[in-house]
């Protein structure tokens, strides 16, 4: 066991890639990462606006009248000072769901509902029942929300209308109900690594997508830009293909603030993690990349080809795997901390130990996802038949 610092050509080059490559993780990548949490804090401390204006909050409903009247339930208790309307669209074709908003409406007046058509087909459902709700909507801005969601406060609607001129991209975690499977720890890392790169790229003024589950812009956007029009032959897209054809970088905000997130409720968690998960692989395929976080995981297997072919090259001499372990831990451990941090803030926990073995293991789990997307391309188009979830 020797320690030499006389270095051959080859052996520095190495090291000195992975020092470069060891400053760009620890700097830029850490930063990005840490993007979520900060704009979370910071917006967990701004005031509500002195002049709320009229919302219009659109909820779309399938075959779920109990998860249904929770959340209409967690609506009506909203504190907003200006006049707010919910309007239910169902597209459950049963009476289940209307039940509930009949009851409920008696009561209050702003709760009201629309059908999407039983005969509608050859199109995205979910689509057409966003449109039906813009249209029947009475107030400017509208928020969009699933029966399945949960409201973190009752200031969710004080915080998602804090810019009612603006796109507004809020959070959604997927939240198993009790006694049934969570996510998988590399289902949930990828979960919030997904949300990370859109939030980010948002707050960079680079905004491309966001999540329908809870999503806000004003209805005159919409149809100034003819809704979903280009993606009406495929089912899914309405939370990322519009969101990127609608979203300039003046005319869109993230909301990220404790009282702004949202649950979407399941007892089948991971199965609705798949379904989004292939369904956003493919819609993607015509969005813009974001390399600085998605080339994350390669940038830490390029660390450790660099530290392994240091190491051999110079062997016996110790310096240079002590220099490398030095330089991996250093990226491992702020990365780590980061992504721990922003994870949790997102609704996504990653154990602090889990996140670099996990990222690791990130591009095999998304290259399984994109062949399984790509195995059945016709199931991403509205001339099959819609899977209820």
């Amino acid at each position: 066991m020797i320690f030499d610092f006389n270095f051959q050509a080859t052996t520095i080059i190495l090291l000195s890639a992975l020092l470069l490559v060891t400053i760009y993780v620890t700097t830029l990548v850490r930063a990005r990462i840490a993007l979520p949490a900060k704009i979370a804090n910071l917006q967990d401390e701004e005031p509500d606006r002195d002049d709320p204006q009229p919302v219009s909050v659109v909820v779309y409903a399938r075959d779920n009248s109990a998860r249904l009247e929770l959340l209409l339930d967690d609506l009506l208790k909203q504190q907003y000072s200006a006049p707010f309307e919910i309007i239910v669209v169902n597209d459950s074709g049963g009476y289940t769901c209307s039940d509930v908003v009949t009851r409920l409406s008696i009561k209050h007046s702003n709760l009201r509902m629309t059908f999407v058509p039983e005969q509608a087909h050859n199109l995205s459902r979910k689509k057409l029942a966003v449109t039906l709700g813009l249209k029947a909507a009475r107030y400017p801005y509208v928020l969009l929300l699933n029966a399945e969601c949960r409201l973190a406060s009752n200031r969710w609607l004080a915080t998602m209308a804090r810019d009612t001129e603006k796109v507004t991209l809020g959070t959604a975690c997927i939240t198993p109900d009790e006694g049934t499977p969570d996510l998988t720890p590399i289902q949930r890392l990828d979960a919030s690594n997904t949300t990370i790169i859109w939030i980010v790229a948002a707050a960079l003024k680079h905004p491309f997508r966001g999540t329908g589950y809870n999503l806000g812009y004003p209805s005159a956007t919409f149809f100034a830009k003819d809704g979903f029009a280009g993606s009406l032959n495929l089912k899914a897209g309405d939370d990322d293909l519009f969101i990127n054809k609608i979203t300039t970088p003046a005319n869109t905000r993230v909301e990220l603030s404790s009282s702004s997130r949202v649950a979407v409720t399941t007892s089948h968690a991971r199965q609705l993690y798949r379904e989004l998960k292939i369904s956003h692989l493919f819609t993607g395929r015509h969005l813009p990349s974001h390399p600085v976080i998605e080339t994350l995981p390669l940038v830490l297997w390029a660390s450790i080809v660099l530290a392994v072919a240091a190491t051999l090259l110079a062997w016996p001499n110790m310096s240079v795997p002590v220099a490398s372990v030095i330089l991996l831990l250093l990226q491992w451990i702020l990365t780590a901390r980061a992504w721990h941090t922003t994870a949790a803030v997102l609704g996504y926990p990653v154990s602090y130990l889990a996140v670099i073995p996990l990222l690791l293991r990130l591009p095999l789990h998304n290259l399984r996802n994109r062949l399984i997307a790509r195995s059945n391309k016709s199931q991403h188009y509205t001339w099959q038949k819609q899977k209820k979830i």
